[in-house]
């Protein structure tokens, strides 16, 4: 049991580092979030949403152009709890992320 949660968290871990480095480290038009850093929309997902969905759903429902502020709210109304700058952070992330579907 012991060694099945070390295996989960290293591969959290190894999932969270690897989208990290996927993705730029800041963006362009992100007004004053943590200074438009990415990797700060990357530590809410993984706070708040691998603990349902790996990043690898999050990542394809954003690159394949889904509305992940529907998917968010959807995710509030069924618990999950952001404050106002994850809120920000998030809405933010989901409409420059370079992972997202360019029209």
């Amino acid at each position: 049991m012991k060694t099945e949660i070390a295996l989960a968290l290293i591969m959290i871990s190894v999932t969270s580092l690897q989208a990290a480095q996927e993705v730029p480290p800041s963006g362009s038009k992100l007004g004053s979030v943590t200074g438009g850093v990415f990797k700060e929309a990357h530590l809410v997902i993984d706070n708040k949403c691998v603990s349902c969905h790996t990043s690898q759903r999050i990542e394809q429902a954003l690159s394949a152009g889904k509305n992940m502020q529907e998917i968010q709210h959807r995710m509030e109304q069924k618990g999950v709890k952001l404050t106002a700058d994850e809120q920000t952070v998030l809405g933010i992330f989901w409409k420059d992320s370079p992972l997202r579907k360019k029209k």
